[in-house]
């Protein structure tokens, strides 16, 4: 019965960072809501990433997320929602019509749900940089930088990575592609 329990826990394991957990099914979630917008919108146009990518991709994206948070905590760096809620209005402003969102959310393989995280992510990331700039380091140095905020961050909560969504490169804080049968197909 342990084995059998264990195996299900882990089935819905997604990806934890540090004591937060994200679900399978809330992974999924995000997945079936890119899904579903798609169904909304032109398409043809659109380099869009599907199937284990897109699974990836959403799965990395909890990740980040929660790296950015505990880096803003970190750095001192407050993220209002007002902040948030100003930028979401600066986004919006700048398409040729508010009704382009859905379009512009689904070529981004962002979940309408995930818009506001995904605005404090790179507000954080902004605010970061400014404080390195601020600092008087070269500007050429901002992505090395951010980088090793994020992997630091990683290494420092440590990050388990359901086999389903690819394999955890601790020297990228990224999650990679990897063979889900684990060679055996």
């Amino acid at each position: 019965v342990v084995v059998l329990l264990t195996g299900c826990s882990s089935m819905r394991s997604g990806v934890k960072v540090g004591d937060q957990e994200f679900t399978s099914a809330s992974i999924q979630k995000s997945v079936d809501e890119i899904l579903a917008a798609r169904k909304t919108v032109d398409t043809s146009q659109m380099k869009l990433v599907n199937g284990p990518d897109l699974l990836r991709d959403q799965a990395q994206f909890f990740v980040v997320k929660t790296l950015m948070d505990q880096i803003a905590i970190d750095m001192s760096l407050d993220v209002s929602l007002t902040d948030v809620a100003a930028r979401r209005t600066d986004v919006i402003a700048r398409l040729a019509s508010p009704a382009e969102l859905p379009a512009a959310l689904v070529s981004a393989n962002l979940p309408a749900s995930n818009l506001d995280p995904y605005l404090r992510v790179l507000i954080i990331s902004e605010r970061l940089q400014d404080n390195f700039v601020k600092s008087g380091a070269p500007e050429s140095e901002l992505p090395l930088y951010i980088d090793k905020l994020v992997v630091d961050t990683a290494n420092k909560l440590g990050v388990k990575v359901n086999p389903k969504y690819g394999k955890w490169n601790a020297k990228l804080a990224s999650i990679e592609a990897s063979d889900v049968t684990d060679g055996a197909v």
